[in-house]
């Protein structure tokens, strides 16, 4: 019985030092909390470093031009997302999205920046390009991102000397 009872101990020891470890440790930001991004880079002028091709500093200058009309929406459970340790991660989604009044330029040279970086493989910024979709007046704005032009279709073409006359 004795050892049953210490196996038990040393099990529950054995979780609990596993658990503090995972919790405790130091990690890298989620790439997905965009919000922690938009305030990150708040704080300095990005622009020489973007226009060297650092992917973070591109990232941080295409998200803040768009940053007065950046939106947070968070959606809980009430009660649950309390609870410590599992309430944020089980019970609470975090939404992000731009506001629909911002101008079309703004928008599309934000999304200029973000996609180079996202080009690069800095991960928030592949987040971050979601927040791009639906958001242009034209399907593909910008072009074909393998930089070719768009095929114009020749059905229905009449040379404007043809036609019927009088």
């Amino acid at each position: 019985m004795k050892n049953h009872v210490y196996a038990v101990v040393v099990g529950f020891l054995v979780i609990g030092v596993f658990l503090a470890v995972n919790f405790a440790g130091v990690r890298e930001h989620d790439p997905k909390d965009l919000s922690y991004w938009v305030r990150a880079g708040a704080g300095k002028d990005w622009s020489s470093e973007a226009a060297h091709g650092e992917p973070q500093a591109q990232f941080h200058l295409g998200i803040g031009l768009v940053r007065s009309n950046f939106v947070t929406t968070v959606a809980q459970v009430p009660g649950f997302s309390a609870v410590p340790l599992i309430g944020k991660r089980f019970f609470e989604k975090t939404s992000y999205g731009i506001d629909s009044s911002i101008d079309q330029r703004q928008l599309a040279e934000s999304y200029r920046w973000v996609r180079k970086s996202a080009d690069q493989g800095f991960a928030p910024a592949n987040e971050a390009e979601k927040l791009f979709m639906g958001k242009f007046g034209r399907p593909n704005y910008g072009g074909a991102s393998n930089g070719s032009q768009p095929i114009r279709s020749e059905t229905n073409t009449t040379p404007s000397a043809a036609g019927s006359r009088r």
